[in-house]
This record gives structure tokens, C-alpha cells and sequence, in this order.
């Protein structure tokens, strides 16, 4: 009975915690961050991805104690070792990815050029091997297509979303903004905020 009301209770903490952990994190963006050395750095706000890597994290660590203390059946007493093992590997990884993605994640523009820097690996490219701009409108985010099919996403939460469209704007080949005529009007709303 007191496991039951304890998880219940870490449960209502994680539902009404995480909403309201993620809401201040996202007031605290700011839509101007600025240059520094020509080079504009855009970051999701401080805190946003160590709260989703929190909530990979604790509920399968529960679940992985949860595996080691209920009583097997005599002769699969393994089985929980097994279960604990895969639920602390799959909170490991998942919640391992967004921690790094917190630590390292951040696009930087310069005149030249943009970068992803995601928690594993980087892309880098010259402006001029962007082919194809796109707008998600239900996700608020744009995706620039470059030359061989990588895509750059770039999250309408990000800091300094109205910096990278005034630079989207003035560095994009003209013709990928006449052929993004929506993605092209929806940087100059960003632009102008």
C-alpha cells in the first residue's frame, strides 16, 4: 500500500511538475540573443532538454527498482535483473542523448555559413547549399534542405529565433525564398519581433 501511494504521488509530481518546468523554461526565451564575433549562437532555453532528459530517466529508473523488488517466482529471479538491465540501459540512452543535447546543442550562423551541433554529431554548411526552405506550421519549426539531403532544423523555441530570420532572410539564395513563398513570409513575421 505505501509503494503504491508513493508512486502515486511521484506520478502526480512528474504530470503537474514537468508541464510547469517546461512552461517557465519557455517564457525565458528570448527572441534576440545577439551576435558575438559576427557569429549568432542559438540554444533552446537553459534547463529545457535536462527536463525531458529527467523525465526519460526517473520513470524507467522506477521501473527498473520496481523490477528489483517485487518477488519472482522461485527459478526466474534473473528475469528481474534482465528487466531492471534493459529499463536502466533504455533510460540510460535516451535520457544520456538529451543531457548531451542540453551540454552541447546550438545552431551557429555566421554570414557564411550555419551549423547543428546535436549531441552526437555536427553539420555544417555554406549558405549557398541550402536547396529547399520548409515551415512546419503544427510544430513551429523550419527545415532547410541542403545540397544531398541533409536537413538543418530549426525549432521555433530556439533563443534568438528572430535573429536567425533576419539572417535566414538576408543570406538565403534568393531563390529558395521565392520558391518558400509561406516559409519566406513567416521569417519576416519572426524578423519583424
Amino acid at each position: 500500500m505505501t509503494l503504491a501511494v508513493i508512486g502515486f504521488a511521484a506520478m502526480a509530481a512528474l504530470m503537474l511538475g514537468v508541464p510547469l518546468a517546461l512552461g517557465r523554461s519557455a517564457r525565458r526565451r528570448r527572441l534576440r540573443v545577439g551576435t558575438t564575433g559576427g557569429a549568432l549562437v542559438m540554444r533552446m532555453p537553459r534547463g529545457h532538454n535536462a527536463i525531458l532528459g529527467a523525465m526519460a530517466v526517473v520513470p524507467t529508473a522506477a521501473f527498473a527498482v520496481l523490477a528489483l523488488s517485487v518477488e519472482w517466482q522461485p527459478g526466474s529471479e534473473a528475469n528481474g535483473w534482465a528487466l531492471a538491465g534493459f529499463m536502466g540501459l533504455l533510460g540510460g540512452l535516451a535520457g544520456g542523448y538529451l543531457f548531451a543535447l542540453e551540454a552541447r546543442g546550438r545552431i551557429r550562423l555566421d554570414e557564411r555559413s550555419i551549423e547543428k551541433v546535436g549531441a552526437l554529431r555536427s553539420t555544417r554548411a555554406p549558405w549557398s547549399d541550402v536547396e529547399k526552405l520548409s515551415f512546419n506550421p503544427v510544430n513551429r519549426w523550419f527545415f532547410l534542405t541542403l545540397k544531398g539531403g541533409a536537413k538543418i532544423y530549426v525549432a521555433e523555441g530556439l533563443e534568438g529565433i528572430a535573429d536567425f530570420a533576419e539572417m535566414a532572410l538576408r543570406c538565403l539564395p534568393p531563390a529558395v525564398l521565392a520558391e518558400s513563398p509561406g516559409a519566406a513570409e513567416e521569417l519576416r513575421d519572426l524578423a519583424g519581433s
